[in-house]
């Protein structure tokens, strides 16, 4: 190959090698730039107001967070938080695999059963609020007429007005929310289990346990490590429903951080320290994800069902 085609060769392969860069930058600048306007430039925000009295217009620098650290409010509902959230994740996990391996077998209806089970997950957190409220009302309240009259209780209970309840009780009335979801995408990694390795198990006399725990469990994991990442995350992060049903009361015991962050923000008017408890509640999501990212499922390698 003489020296001119050589070079013509090289020439070429250095343009084809640029265009593709050129492309490929075009097809990721899009993306960075929604990342930068959507999450990177908000966060940067939050950050700057964090450190100003925003009302006044003023720098006060770590004056807010001072306060945060040091204020019993926000520990009681970092814990608050702990709880409704893992609370939330083993309730919708168990009910979720339960009703997932119910469905897994075949009867009658069951498509159908299928079908309705999804109206909890579809119905608006609204008008979930009301009717819960409405189920739960003391005075005119279905359950606890029912309740009252099988003997069950001796004078009506609201839970959401109870202190030493309502966390429980709001707890409950999300999991009967999701769990449906989560029942859902159990079901379908349970399609995909071949049914030769659940008649292996029944030859060599495995139970039902033994079935779960050697066959089921295996293929469920992988995929109940992802969904417990996001179902974290989510439920952490969850609002809407919390203050709908309790308003963070009584006496703060539902006053997760988001209520939290709301109460302080927006009823009092203080954004700077409403803003650096959203901060702070970012950095700790963060600090869960790096931790969590740190299993063998996510590691290089790591196999998902």
């Amino acid at each position: 190959m003489s020296t001119t085609t050589r070079s013509e060769t090289i020439r070429q392969y250095l343009d084809e090698y640029d265009r593709q860069t050129l492309i490929g930058a075009g097809l990721i600048v899009p993306a960075i730039l929604l990342i930068i306007i959507a999450l990177v430039y908000p966060f940067l925000s939050a950050v700057f107001i964090s450190f100003t009295n925003y009302s006044a217009g003023e720098i006060v620098w770590f004056a807010h967070y001072e306060w945060l650290f040091g204020t019993n409010t926000f520990w009681s509902a970092l814990k608050q938080s702990l709880f409704w959230t893992i609370g939330n994740l083993v309730l919708q996990g168990v009910a979720g695999i339960g009703i997932a391996l119910l469905l897994h077998r075949h009867f009658f209806g069951r498509n159908a059963v299928r079908t309705v089970m999804l109206i909890p997950f579809v119905i608006p957190s609204a008008v979930t609020a009301v009717m819960w409220r409405w189920i739960l009302n003391m005075t005119y309240g279905p359950l606890n007429q029912w309740l009252v009259q099988l003997g069950v209780l001796s004078q009506p209970v609201n839970p959401l007005n109870d202190p030493s309840l309502a966390l429980l009780a709001v707890t409950l009335i999300n999991t009967w929310r999701w769990t449906p979801l989560v029942a859902l995408v159990v079901f379908a990694v349970l399609q995909t289990i071949p049914t030769e390795e659940y008649e292996a198990a029944r030859i060599e006399g495995a139970g039902m346990l033994s079935e779960f725990y050697h066959v089921t469990y295996p293929h469920l994991q992988s995929s109940m490590t992802v969904l417990g990442l996001l179902g974290f995350l989510l439920t952490f992060n969850i609002f809407d429903i919390i203050w709908l049903l309790t308003s963070g009361g009584p006496v703060g015991r539902t006053t997760t951080l988001p209520v939290f962050i709301y109460e302080i923000a927006f009823n009092t008017q203080r954004i700077g320290r409403g803003t650096a408890i959203s901060v702070v509640l970012f950095l700790l999501l963060v600090v869960f994800v790096a931790l969590y990212f740190q299993q063998e499922e996510f590691k290089e390698g790591g196999e998902f069902a």
